[in-house]
């Protein structure tokens, strides 16, 4: 989960995705992950994957994206068993090919959504998120909410796993037992992480009332977003990536197996 995890945590760079207006990244990710949505082919799966990462290469976060898409290797076989178990028994079919292909089918585009985004946040700064949110005439208020949550996140998820480790050297066995007793191993692993929580959520209440938080109601940034002829251009393309996609599933459907 932490790995995952850390597809939330900006990386910075210099790269051309780095350099791009946030609201055209947000674009481009919502546009991934439509187009995503729309198709159900193994082989148009393959493709967006490959495009995202083709822009983590780009972006020099190709380490950092594939942890992410590592991190999410138990919800995906999940997802696969899951596909798999109730087509299995709705059908009464067990080991048929195509169960086996359309359960791989989900998992495999589970793949993709969370990739879709995890280029986003590698590469735009919580205050470009937050930026970015206000323009879209969203409170700032619950801007800033969603902003800390997607900031303080990988923090707590990096907390989660020392204090794992830290339980593991005193002699903690998390990996041995039954359900139940797995679980109740977890105990001495939440209780501390949630007195972190609430330490931090306590120290943040703080400085907000010190800094007057919500004193006034028109919000300032230091800059502001602007776009440019570059801005433009990607913007263009991405558009005319998802027209296409649209089209060509509603109004010549591909049935690429």
């Amino acid at each position: 989960m932490a790995t995952m995890l850390q597809g939330l945590q900006f990386y910075p760079g210099k790269s051309i995705v780095h350099r791009l207006d946030p609201r055209v990244k947000l674009f481009l990710s919502s546009a991934l992950l439509i187009t995503t949505l729309l198709y159900l082919e193994v082989t148009i799966t393959t493709l967006i994957i490959a495009i995202e990462a083709i822009l983590a290469i780009i972006s020099r976060t190709m380490k950092r994206w594939i942890k992410t898409v590592y991190g999410a290797a138990p919800l995906v076989i999940a997802v696969f068993a899951m596909n798999y178990l109730v087509r299995s028994f709705s059908y009464g079919e067990f080991f048929s090919p195509t169960g086996l292909y359309e359960s791989f089918a989900a998992a495999y585009r589970l793949i993709a959504l969370l990739a879709s985004f995890s280029i986003f946040f590698l590469t735009t700064t919580p205050e470009e998120l937050g930026m970015t949110l206000t323009k879209f005439k969203i409170p700032y208020m619950y801007t800033f909410a969603f902003v800390s949550a997607i900031r303080f996140t990988p923090v707590l998820a990096e907390e989660l796993q020392t204090i794992m480790d830290a339980q593991r050297s005193r002699g903690l066995e998390l990996d041995k037992g039954g359900p139940l007793a797995k679980i109740r191993g977890y105990i001495p692993i939440l209780v501390p992480l949630i007195v972190n929580v609430l330490r931090r959520s306590y120290e943040l209440a703080e400085a907000m009332e010190v800094k007057c938080f919500g004193a006034s109601k028109k919000r300032t940034f230091l800059k502001e977003l602007k776009m440019s002829s570059k801005d433009f251009a990607a913007l263009a393309m991405i558009t005319l990536f998802l027209g296409s996609a649209i089209y060509l599933r509603f109004f010549y459907p591909l049935r690429i197996p």
